[in-house]
């Protein structure tokens, strides 16, 4: 068994997360979390193994067109 021991104040985030502690908001509390620890995976990782199975564009790194280079910078409404 793995344990993980923090020490957090409870605010709105940890209240969304774990709402049993909300008579316990703006206090200063420790949580320990108890698990099982997990096999590591059987597969890992290859570099290059999709190689050869995505294909990208001649432009793939051309400048974006107005519209969508405003939309992803926040200048549109």
């Amino acid at each position: 068994m793995q344990a993980l021991k923090i020490h957090v104040v409870v605010d709105d985030s940890v209240v969304r997360a774990l709402p049993a502690l909300s008579p316990l908001r703006g206090q200063r509390v420790e949580l320990i979390a108890l698990g099982e620890a997990q096999p590591p995976s059987a597969v890992a990782p290859v570099a290059g193994g999709l190689l050869g199975q995505i294909k990208l564009k001649e432009n793939f790194d051309a400048p974006l067109p107005d519209d969508i280079r405003s939309a992803f910078e926040g200048d549109e409404p």
